[in-house]
């Protein structure tokens, strides 16, 4: 049988500096990324436009973008979709998605850059 996988692949850059909460035994990183789409419209022309996902990373992973990373900057995630739902105070059914980070990369880190010239 075969395995469905909740995997997803984005590149992107970053639309504000990460945010960092240090909890007792680990560390959470969130940040949005924004993602360019092209698509061909039918005249031919090159339509651009950008999508803004929500992430968050755990761990190690959380450390070091939150270390490196900056608004502005490329980075490759892997990520897996989590969809949250409740009830706002006006009683009506809100849902969000957010996705959590597997693995990335970082393609041009504007602090990393400044640590090596430093």
């Amino acid at each position: 049988m075969n395995t469905i996988s909740n995997y997803c692949r984005f590149i992107g850059r970053l639309t504000a500096d990460p945010k960092i909460v240090d909890f007792e035994n680990t560390t959470l990183c969130t940040f949005t990324l924004a993602v360019s789409e092209y698509r061909k419209e039918k005249n031919g022309e090159k339509k651009k436009s950008v999508n803004f996902f929500d992430f968050e990373a755990w761990d190690s992973g959380g450390t070091t973008i939150g270390k490196y990373c900056e608004k502005g900057d490329v980075i490759d995630l892997v990520a897996s979709a989590r969809n949250n739902s409740w009830t706002d105070k006006n009683g009506n059914k809100r849902f969000s998605t957010k996705f959590r980070v597997k693995e990335f990369k970082l393609f041009n880190s504007s602090r990393e850059k400044q640590e090596q010239s430093a």
